[in-house]
């Protein structure tokens, strides 16, 4: 009888310290300004940046944003015009950053959100439900030089495969408006190879305007 009570009582114990741990995790993830490091899939956040070589976004380049940020070399970024930009969620495309010159395969996406939208984290969330096959998905809210990012991490299934593909999304607020990155690649294998060129661009992420 007192054997199966103290049994009882520890179990009971162990299940409100896990509780406690797990809701201290939860408010530190969702603390504006954190930013937590999870190795691995699907954050990869000991990936190290890639060596910058192209800057996109400045007055007079290719692609004039609110943000600019640096690519590696040999990636070549083309401004998406109103009549030819694609609206999802929200949001229109404004430039294209392409890693075929660098022989990899895949995308970063400069989006521009529509004005009076004022939560970053929705127009986030309305993008991805627009987008479509979109699964898995976990958000947490980053820190990056001066500004304050709300990051996604998703599989998307691949209508050529069949397949899970991994692709990362972020959004900004910025003085010029709101500002949602895209980025993927032909598969989860080339999203992994391309990866140090998101890191690279996410780190050096800076507003303009």
């Amino acid at each position: 009888m007192f054997r199966r009570t103290g049994a009882a009582l520890v179990a009971a114990l162990v299940l409100l310290t896990a509780a406690g741990c797990a809701e201290e995790m939860t408010a530190r993830t969702a603390t504006p300004g954190a930013s937590p490091v999870v190795s691995g899939p699907p954050w990869y956040d000991e990936v190290a940046p890639a060596p910058a070589g192209v800057t996109v976004g400045a007055g007079g380049s290719a692609c004039e944003l609110p943000i600019t940020f640096s690519v590696p070399a040999r990636w070549a970024a083309a401004p998406v015009g109103d009549a030819s930009g694609m609206t999802l969620g929200g949001s229109r495309l404004r430039c294209e950053v392409d890693a075929k010159p660098a022989g990899k395969v895949g995308f970063l996406r400069v989006w521009a959100v529509e004005a009076g939208t004022l939560d970053v984290r929705a127009s986030l969330e309305e993008f991805l439900a627009e987008y479509g096959r979109v699964s898995e998905i976990e958000y947490r809210r980053v820190r990056r030089g001066p500004l304050e990012l709300v990051e996604a991490t998703y599989l998307q299934r691949n209508e050529l495969s069949g397949g899970p593909n991994r692709q990362r999304a972020l959004v900004a607020q910025t003085p010029g408006g709101a500002i949602l990155l895209t980025f993927g690649g032909m598969d989860t294998g080339e999203f992994e190879a391309m990866f140090p060129a998101y890191q690279l661009a996410t780190s050096t992420v800076r507003a303009t305007r």
